[in-house]
């Protein structure tokens, strides 16, 4: 590793870690920069090429894969579905795990698989979700980023844009908690690679009795098995 990109990587990891404390601190608004540092570290190109910080600087590094969607004809997430014998729906838990805190925060953690490792520079290409549209790392990273204000605004919002934006039971927009979830994971691999410990959630607010949340999707099968 040189020098050089070995300090902009300890920059962005640092910018990564200050994006969730101001976010752990009630600035919601701050997914925003923090989508720019994913970008940057997670799945950046030059002109078609990978270009991406952690790929470059460790090139054989292998991480925890994000836990496959698994669709059923009964049960995903704790929840039973309803149907009849002759029912084609079908219904998955999307690998999203959401805590609402009893001060109004809301922070998200992706599922993953710990013993199950990815290279890299594939990290990025796993899917995360089928609602409110099919997306991976990599889309919504490259969305909010480059479209949803991480570090340019389009005048026309694009269909995934829209739809990332739409708000989940919490109250927070999926772009917001897709990001959140994906930096948390990042600043975890970022301890691990440099020896550092970034900030944490106040012990006295993840002691207190919180809610939980799953992400559900109920489907036909007809999308389940596309």
């Amino acid at each position: 590793m040189s020098e050089y990109l070995k300090g902009q990587l300890q920059d962005s990891l640092a910018v990564v870690d200050t994006c969730l404390e101001c976010i752990y601190q009630g600035k919601a608004h701050m997914y925003r920069p923090l989508a720019g540092q994913l970008r940057l570290l997670l799945c950046d190109t030059n002109r078609g090429t990978d270009n991406s910080l952690l790929a470059a600087i460790y090139p054989r590094l292998a991480v925890s894969s994000i836990e496959p969607i698994s669709w059923s004809r009964d049960e995903a997430g704790g929840v039973r579905m309803a149907r009849t014998a002759e029912g084609t729906n079908r219904i998955a838990q999307m690998p999203l795990q959401i805590d609402e805190y009893e001060n109004g925060l809301v922070v998200a953690d992706l599922l993953v698989q710990k013993d199950a490792l990815l290279p890299i520079g594939r990290w990025a290409d796993q899917r995360l979700t089928f609602h409110p549209t099919r997306l991976n790392v990599r889309t919504v990273v490259r969305t909010v980023a480059d479209k949803g204000g991480g570090a340019h605004v389009d005048r026309n919002a694009s269909a995934d844009l829209q739809l990332m934006y739409q708000r989940t039971p919490p109250g927070r927009t999926y772009a917001e908690l897709f990001v959140v979830g994906i930096g948390r994971f990042v600043q975890r691999l970022g301890e691990q690679l440099l020896g550092y410990k970034g900030c944490r959630l106040p012990e006295a607010l993840t002691s207190t009795t919180h809610h939980r949340y799953n992400l559900l999707v109920a489907a036909h099968q007809d999308v389940a098995d596309a």
